[in-house]
């Protein structure tokens, strides 16, 4: 709160968060879904979301759900679903953890009743002043742009990564590569088949004028990272940063569905 001539300002938040969902042109419907202090895409939502919210802390998440149309939209739905027993408070490694296991539990279980598998993805985002925490099982991706570069912090867990960390494809054949959508962690998997294995990365500096990007991979099949970069930096602050991101990933082609959550740091912090 600050104070000019007698009057008060109630001051910004530190957190400038948008998000943008969209069917896309060739989904009937959205597998998609988010999390955001509670906060998730509605059930059997049919209309392309958007949204703009103002947070000092926040805890966010994007799920990419897999199998026959609607099965997909469950799976994504519980992943993000899970999380909101959590409630507003900033979760460890450990309730995560033990979200995600028993968000997988519900799926495997589903996938037994119709016999067919489904499945999602997840990346969470967990900031609190100028530090951020980044956990994640399948291919959706975060991404965090600082001083002109894009950086990924989260783990792709895909064939064609595999590859890339054993020196047999780049990053850019990788990213062409059929590999890159055969996924090797996700939920849906049952536990006497493999652990899951949640990845994380902590402490990671976020500082004044860095946003961070949550997204399902309909968004960096559709954008390279030049374009991505080019659109953060002509607009970082603005509340239309994600729909800006996800219609030029449609414009460019994306034929799944496209999900962006944006976070920007306005402030500079000490602690």
């Amino acid at each position: 709160m600050s104070h000019q001539k007698g009057r008060v300002f109630l001051r910004e938040k530190n957190l400038q968060i948008t998000v943008s969902s969209l069917t896309g042109r060739v989904r009937s419907i959205n597998q998609d879904n988010f999390y955001y202090n509670g906060v998730t895409l509605p059930d059997d939502s049919q209309t392309d979301y958007t949204a703009v919210y103002e947070a000092n802390h926040a805890f966010l998440a994007v799920a990419d759900g897999m199998g026959g149309e609607r099965e997909g939209e469950f799976a994504s739905l519980t992943a993000v679903e899970a999380l909101c027993a959590i409630g507003e408070e900033l979760p460890s490694y450990e309730q995560l953890y033990d979200c995600v296991t028993k968000a997988n539990g519900i799926i495997c279980e589903r996938s037994e009743q119709i016999h067919s598998c489904i499945g999602t993805t997840i990346v969470i985002a967990v900031i609190k002043g100028k530090r951020l925490r980044i956990y994640n099982i399948g291919d959706s991706k975060a991404l965090l742009y600082h001083n002109g570069t894009l950086t990924q912090l989260s783990k792709d867990h895909t064939a064609a990564a595999a590859l890339v960390e054993a020196g047999l494809l780049t990053h850019e054949e990788a990213r062409k590569d059929p590999r890159s959508h055969q996924l090797s962690q996700h939920l849906g998997i049952p536990p006497e088949e493999m652990q899951l294995s949640l990845h994380q990365q902590e402490n990671i500096p976020f500082a004044k004028g860095d946003v961070l990007l949550l997204c399902s991979d309909g968004l960096t099949e559709g954008l390279e990272e030049s374009a991505i970069i080019r659109l953060i930096e002509q607009q970082p602050d603005s509340p239309d940063l994600a729909s800006s991101l996800t219609a030029a990933a449609l414009a460019s082609g994306s034929r799944d569905n496209i999900t962006a959550l944006t976070v920007f740091q306005r402030r500079t912090l000490l602690w």
